[in-house]
Order: C-alpha cells, then structure tokens, then sequence
C-alpha cells in the first residue's frame, strides 16, 4: 500500500519547519528561527524577532547550497546568457554593416548605370539628327470596366535607345530586388512609377491629342524604345495610372503603327512589356 501524498508533503516541508539558527555574511544573526518560504532570490523566516527575507547573496556558501542556490551555476548561466546576447548584439551590427556596405554599392551602381544611360542617349540624340527616318503612329487608350474605351490626349510618348533602355531597366530590377530584400514589401519598387522616375533624356517626344493618337519620328534602323505614363480622374476611387515601355523598330519601313492600350501596359500579363509592375 503507497504512503499517502499528505504525508509525503509533511516529510518534505519538514525540513522547512526545523528550528535552526542562521547568520549572514554581514554578521546579523537570527535565533532559533525557521524557514517559512523559499524564493528564487533568497529565504523568508520567522524568529522572535518577526518575519523577515534574507537574500542568497547575504548567506553562505554551505547554506546557500542547501537551499537550492549554486552560485556557480547561476553565474555560469549568467555568463551563458550575457555570452549569447554580445553575440546576438555582435551578429547585428554585421549584419547591419553588411546592409549599409551593399546599400552603398547599390547606390552606385545605379548612379554608374544612370550615367552610362545617359551618355548612351546623348549618342543617340547625334546620330538621330542625321539618320533616315519614319514615323511611328498610334494611339493611348484604355477600356474601362464598363467596357468604353478612354482615348488619352495630352500624354507624351517619348523616344530613347533600346540599349540605354536595357542598361537602365538591368540596374533598376537589381536596386528594386535590393529595396525588397531588406526593406520587405516595398509598393513603390513593385510600381511603374519607380522606373519611369529614371526616364529621362528621351531622344525624341511627341504628345498625343485629344483622340489619343500621336505621330514620333523613330530612325528606320536600329533598335528603340517608346514610353508613355497617363493618369485619369475616376469619381468616387483614386486616380487610376498607366504606363508604358514598349520595343520599337521600323526596320527599314517608313510608317509602321504601334497603339498603348490595356494589352501592353507594363502591368499587363502579356510579354510586349519590357518591365512587368504592378500598376
């Protein structure tokens, strides 16, 4: 037959309730005086005197022991976790450095690529003015959710050389995959506004008007580029944005058409866009 548990607990606590006679380290002396309760930090008595708690760090070292305080222990896992911490504090700052090392070399990357984009475009400018040219026609317009079709005046489509382009749009992904890293979820890199933000110096503009058509002189040969951001007022919802990037090439012709509408926006799903956003 077991020992019943209430007399289990009596053996336990016994020990607790023995008289005994305690002296801290700072010589204060307690009498005949019995252990009421045990904390993590030290013992709460009673004596003649009344009740009172005597910290672990007052006693010594044998009673200390015996109730359960090993101060080598603790101090070893004090040092554990002290040890953890300089490390976890030291990986930070690496890491830190690390970010703050390659933020630095992003930025100038793109302040190369920006100016490498440039001079590509002044390039481009000269040998514009004196190459054969053709036209590039079209229109800007979107469909609604009605299903109506929106012609876009006032909207500048601009020209630049496709190998500029491909420098600029080469190190804009790897700034933008770079925000995104560190930075978690960043709308504006995922947006078309991020990289029409760098197009500038275009070779050749021309406006669209209020049917949205418009007509761009474009070399015959070689390799180019078309751009063009539009924004239209919608009652009661925020302004909705487009934008455009498109490959051109007349290929030795002298007219060809190119239209921007719902299909080709660099938020489209299609595969003419030369940038995919999500707006």
């Amino acid at each position: 037959m077991g020992t019943p548990t209430f007399v289990i607990l009596i053996v336990c606590f016994a020990s607790f309730a023995v008289a005994d006679d305690f002296r801290t380290t700072k010589g204060k002396e307690y009498k005949n005086a019995t252990v009421s309760r045990v904390e993590p930090n030290g013992i709460v008595i009673k004596f003649k005197g009344g009740i009172v708690k005597i910290l672990f760090t007052e006693l010594p070292k044998d009673v200390q022991l015996r109730f359960g305080y090993d101060t080598d222990k603790i101090e070893a896992e004090q040092a554990g976790v002290r040890a953890a911490e300089e490390k976890r504090i030291e990986e930070q700052k690496a890491a830190e450095r690390e970010r703050a090392e390659k933020e630095k070399n992003t930025d100038a990357d793109l302040k190369r690529a920006l100016e490498q984009f440039q001079s590509a475009e002044q390039r481009a400018a000269q040998t514009y003015q004196s190459a054969p040219k053709g036209t590039l026609s079209g229109q800007v317009f979107v469909s609604t959710q009605g299903g109506e079709n929106r012609k876009l005046g006032a909207v500048q489509v601009a020209l630049f050389a496709r190998d500029a382009i491909d420098i600029l749009l080469t190190h804009l992904k790897n700034y933008a995959d770079y925000k995104i890293q560190y930075y978690f979820f960043n709308h504006y890199v995922y947006s078309g506004a991020f990289y029409f933000a760098y197009l500038q110096f275009p070779i050749q503009t021309a406006e669209t008007d209020a049917d949205g058509k418009f007509a761009i002189e474009i070399p015959q040969t070689g390799k180019f580029v078309i751009a063009a951001q539009a924004q239209r007022s919608v009652v009661n919802h925020d302004p909705e944005h487009y934008y455009w990037l498109q490959a051109v090439s007349l290929e030795g012709q002298s007219r060809v058409t190119q239209n921007f509408s719902n299909n080709n926006l660099t938020s489209a799903t299609g595969t003419s866009s030369l940038i995919h956003t999500e707006e």
